[in-house]
C-alpha cells in the first residue's frame, strides 16, 4: 500500500496523468470540431495545425532533446540560461523563415479549398509563438519542473481552444472561428510559459554563459532526426488527403489517436517504474539497463493488453459521438493501429536508448528507412484499401524500424531491448 501511495505521489505519475489528460482533450477537440462544423473542416484542421506543431518542433533544431540530455549535467544557472538563450534565438529565426515560406505558400499556391489557404496563412503568424512556447516548456521540463510546464503546454491551450470554439461558434460557423480560437489560445499559452520560465530563471545579458560549440554537431544530427520524423508523422495525413480527401485525413487521425494510448504505455512505464534509466545509460551501465527494462515490461505488457481490449470494445460507442458516418466505415483500422503499437512495446524502447547514448547516425538511418517504406506502401495501399492500407503501411514500417533499432542496441551495447530473451 505504501508503494502505491509513493507511486501516486511521484512527479512521474503526475506527469503521466497530464499526458493522459492532454490525450483525452485532443479527442474532445476532434468531437467538437466535427459536430459544430463538419468532418471536412476537422480534416483540414488536422492537415494544417497538427503539421504546424511539428514545424514548431522542427524550428527548435533539436534543442528540446538537447535540453533533456545536457541540462541535467550543467551545474550552474548561468550555463543553463546561456543554452536556453541560444535555443530561443535559433528557434525564433528558424520559425520566422518557415513562417515566410508558409505565408508565401498560403497566398500564391492555388489550393482547391479556400479553407486550407486561410489555415496556412494563419499558421504562418502563429508558428513563432508556438516555437517559443516549446522552448520555454522543454527548458523547464529539463530542469525537472515537470508539472506546470506540461500542464501549460498540453492542457491549457486545448482547454482555451475548446472554450473559445464554443463561444465564437455562437456567432459564426465559418473557418475563421477555428483560426481565431487557435491564435488566441496559442498566444495565451505562450504568455503563461514565458511567465513560468521567467519566474524560474531570469538573468541579465552579461551574467549568463553561452554554450560551447561542442553542441553544434549534436544539434545538426538532432535536426536531421526531427526533419525525418516530421515527414513521417505527416505522411499518412497528407497522402490520405491527396488520394481520398481531407475528411479521411481527419478520420484516420482519430483512429491513430485511439491507438496512441498504447504508445504512451511504454514511455509512461519508463517514467514511473524506471526514473533512473537515463542516468544508468549516461553512465554506460548497460548491464543494469536490462534489469530496468524487465521492471518496465512487467507493467507495460499486461496494461497494454488490457487497454487493447478496452479500445477495441469501446471504439464503436466512442465513434458514435461523431456526426459523420465516415468514422464507423473503416473502424477496423483502429485494431490494426493498436497491433502496431503492441509490436512497438514488444520491441522495447530501443530508440530512446540510442538517443540517450548519442547514437544519432543510427537513428537517422533507421528513421529514413521507416519514412521510405511508409511513403511507398501508402502510395501502393491507400488507393486500393483506403484507411486500412495506411494502417498496414504503419505496421510494416514501424516494425521494421523498431527491429532495426533493437539490433543496433544489441550490436553496440550487447543489450536486448526486446520483451523476449535475457
Amino acid at each position: 500500500m505504501q508503494k502505491i501511495k509513493t507511486l501516486i505521489q511521484s512527479p512521474s505519475f503526475k506527469s503521466f496523468l497530464i499526458q493522459i489528460s492532454g490525450f483525452g482533450l485532443s479527442f474532445f477537440v476532434s468531437i467538437v470540431l466535427t459536430n459544430i462544423f463538419d468532418a471536412k473542416i476537422y480534416g483540414e484542421y488536422i492537415l494544417v495545425y497538427s503539421t504546424l506543431d511539428m514545424f514548431a518542433i522542427f524550428s527548435l533544431m533539436g534543442y528540446n532533446q538537447l535540453f533533456s540530455i545536457e541540462i541535467p549535467k550543467i551545474k550552474t544557472d548561468q550555463e543553463r540560461f546561456g543554452l536556453y538563450k541560444v535555443a530561443t534565438r535559433r528557434s525564433l529565426i528558424n520559425s520566422l523563415i518557415i513562417s515566410v515560406l508558409l505565408l508565401t505558400l498560403g497566398i500564391f499556391y492555388p489550393f482547391q479549398e479556400k479553407n486550407i489557404s486561410y489555415l496556412v496563412i494563419s499558421s504562418a503568424f502563429i508558428l513563432p509563438v508556438i516555437g517559443l512556447t516549446l522552448v520555454n516548456t522543454n527548458f523547464l521540463y529539463s530542469l525537472k519542473e515537470t508539472i506546470l510546464p506540461q500542464l501549460n503546454d498540453k492542457i491549457v491551450r486545448l482547454i482555451l481552444f475548446i472554450v473559445l470554439i464554443f463561444v465564437f461558434s455562437q456567432i459564426s460557423k465559418s473557418i475563421l472561428v477555428v483560426i481565431f480560437s487557435f491564435l488566441i489560445a496559442s498566444t495565451i499559452t505562450f504568455l503563461l510559459s514565458y511567465y513560468l520560465r521567467k519566474r524560474k530563471i531570469s538573468l541579465e545579458l552579461n551574467s549568463y554563459i553561452l554554450p560551447q560549440k561542442k553542441f553544434n554537431k549534436a544539434i545538426y544530427f538532432l535536426l536531421a532526426i526531427n526533419s525525418i520524423n516530421l515527414l513521417f508523422s505527416k505522411t499518412d495525413a497528407i497522402q490520405m488527403a491527396y488520394y481520398l480527401g481531407s475528411d479521411y485525413a481527419g478520420v484516420n487521425n482519430v483512429y491513430m489517436k485511439m491507438s496512441h494510448i498504447l504508445h504512451l504505455v511504454m514511455s509512461s512505464s519508463l517514467l514511473i517504474f524506471s526514473p533512473k534509466i537515463s542516468k544508468i545509460i549516461a553512465q554506460e551501465r548497460f548491464d543494469l539497463v536490462r534489469k530496468e527494462l524487465n521492471k518496465v515490461f512487467r507493467f507495460a505488457i499486461p496494461i497494454s493488453l488490457i487497454l487493447l481490449i478496452i479500445v477495441i470494445t469501446l471504439s464503436p460507442i466512442f465513434l458514435s459521438f461523431y456526426k459523420s458516418d465516415l468514422y464507423n466505415l473503416h473502424s477496423y483500422s483502429i485494431t490494426l493501429y493498436c497491433v502496431s503499437a503492441i509490436l512497438g512495446i514488444l520491441t522495447g524502447p530501443a530508440a530512446m536508448i540510442l538517443l540517450l547514448s548519442n547514437k544519432f547516425k543510427s537513428l537517422i538511418v533507421g528513421y529514413s528507412i521507416e519514412l521510405l517504406i511508409n511513403l511507398i506502401l501508402n502510395a501502393l495501399l491507400i488507393p486500393h484499401f483506403s484507411i486500412e492500407g495506411a494502417a498496414y503501411a504503419t505496421i510494416i514500417s514501424e516494425l521494421a524500424v523498431n527491429l532495426y533499432f533493437a539490433y543496433i542496441c544489441y550490436k553496440a551495447f550487447k543489450l536486448n531491448t526486446l520483451f523476449f530473451g535475457k
